[in-house]
C-alpha cells in the first residue's frame, strides 16, 4: 500500500502565464486529473453521498448528481426539495467538492393534469440562491421536457 500512499502525497502544483510562474504549492487533496486512477478514486470518495439524501432517489453519472423528488403536491415537493438540497450542499462541503449553482436547475412532472402547470409553489434555493426552472434536461443523453416527450 505504500505505492498507494505515494500516489497521493507529496504533490506539488504551479501555474505558468505568459512569463510569469506562481510559486509551487502543496497539494493537499484531490487526485491528479486525468490518471487512470483518477474516476475510481473519485466514485469510491463521493460513494457516501446517498446517505444524505435517503428521502429521494439519487442517481449519479460520472461527477453529474441527479436528485429525484416526489410527493403529492407541488409544495411538498419543494419543501422536500430544498431540505434535502440543504443536506447535500452541506455534504458536499464536507467532503471539500463545490456545487456549481450555474449548472443547477430542476424540472417538475405531473400526472394530474389540472396542477401540471402549477409551479407557483416551487422555489428551490442552494445557499440563498434560486435554482432555475429548465423545460427541458438532458438525462445520460436523452432529452426529457416537462411533459414527458
Amino acid at each position: 500500500m505504500s505505492w498507494f500512499k505515494n500516489y497521493l502525497t507529496n504533490r506539488k502544483q504551479f501555474i505558468v502565464l505568459a512569463d510569469a510562474k506562481s510559486d509551487i504549492l502543496d497539494i493537499t487533496c484531490g487526485v491528479p486529473q486525468g490518471s487512470i486512477l483518477g474516476p475510481l478514486l473519485f466514485l469510491i470518495y463521493v460513494n457516501d453521498i446517498q446517505n444524505c439524501a435517503c428521502e429521494a432517489k439519487l442517481k449519479l453519472f460520472a461527477d453529474d448528481t441527479n436528485l429525484f423528488v416526489f410527493g403529492k403536491s407541488f409544495s411538498e415537493t419543494s419543501t422536500k426539495s430544498n431540505s434535502l438540497l440543504s443536506d447535500l450542499n452541506k455534504w458536499f462541503l464536507a467532503n471539500k467538492l463545490s456545487l456549481n449553482i450555474e449548472k443547477t436547475c430542476y424540472s417538475s412532472f405531473s400526472n394530474d393534469p389540472s396542477n401540471s402547470k402549477d409551479y407557483s409553489s416551487i422555489d428551490l434555493k442552494i445557499n440563498a440562491a434560486n435554482v432555475k426552472m429548465c423545460d427541458s434536461v438532458k438525462y445520460l443523453g436523452v432529452w426529457i421536457d416537462d411533459k414527458l416527450n
